[in-house]
């Protein structure tokens, strides 16, 4: 299953609704881990 097919596999279940839980320490980049996941 590549990577396309996941995603779509994912919002067929949840009707295109995907929500991402990003969780950690501070300071370890997640903010800007966000930023480029948008960018996609």
């Amino acid at each position: 299953m590549n990577q396309d097919t996941l995603y779509q596999d994912i919002a067929g279940r949840c009707e295109g609704d995907i929500y991402l839980g990003v969780v950690g320490p501070v300071r370890t980049g997640k903010s800007t881990f966000i930023k480029r996941f948008m960018e996609l």
